[in-house]
């Protein structure tokens, strides 16, 4: 009788054994990742943060790049400053077109070649739309300074936050990322004057080119 009883028993706590052995591997879902508040999975990056749709993938798309928007603080401290008015530390209408044409075209080179899609002008016509901004941006010294003033030191060219949001059709975001960017801090070494660098619009421009191609190109190998 004793038998009869035993083995019914056993088989019943195996199968209940091997129940609980399968709900502790799979029968419980993982939690999901955290989204941030669009809804978007954050990436290791070295940029300050980057976040993406899950498969986040826009091989041969179309991309409209919207005119970037600029959000000025004071930051840099200057004697020059005296001489100016604060208005002389903006990108005038001349500047705000060289200005968008530097960061399409990095952003191309960088980001969107690489993944065999194209910039269009026509917004309609686009599969996404990029929204860029450079908030608390200061430009170390103006861009086009009185005759008078001929050499103008400073330690960087300027200083601002690059902001990025990728939209589709329907206005979703599908990515977007943020940095803090010291524009030109890499010559600030160099040069007779010791960290300062003797500040033009050349040496400006060609700092944001480097630059923006450095966060271009952080961009990319982050969503590759």
């Amino acid at each position: 009788m004793k038998r009869i009883f035993i083995l019914p028993l056993l088989g019943m706590a195996l199968l209940v054994g091997a129940c609980a052995h399968q709900s502790g591997e799979g029968g419980e879902p993982e939690p999901a990742a955290q989204t941030d508040s669009l809804g978007l999975l954050p990436r290791s990056s070295t940029l300050d943060e980057v976040a993406a749709a899950f498969a986040f993938d826009i091989s041969g798309a179309s991309v409209f790049i919207a005119p970037v928007k600029v959000d000025y603080t004071k930051r840099f401290s200057s004697v020059a400053r005296s001489r100016y008015r604060e208005k002389d530390y903006e990108l005038d209408e001349k500047d705000m077109q060289q200005m968008n044409a530097l960061l399409a075209k990095t952003f191309t080179e960088k980001f969107l070649a690489p993944r065999n899609s194209t910039v269009t002008e026509d917004p309609q016509q686009a599969d996404y739309t990029l929204s860029l901004s450079l908030e608390k941006f200061s430009v170390a010294a103006p861009l086009d300074p009185s005759p008078w003033t001929w050499r103008i030191y400073t330690e960087q060219s300027a200083y601002g936050v690059l902001v990025g949001t990728l939209y589709d059709r329907e206005g979703n975001a599908v990515m977007r990322f943020r940095d803090r960017r010291d524009i030109g801090e890499n010559l600030a070494a160099y040069g007779p004057a010791g960290r300062l660098e003797r500040f033009t619009s050349v040496t400006f421009w060609a700092d944001m080119r480097i630059d923006m191609r450095r966060a271009f190109a952080s961009l990319n190998r982050t969503l590759l």
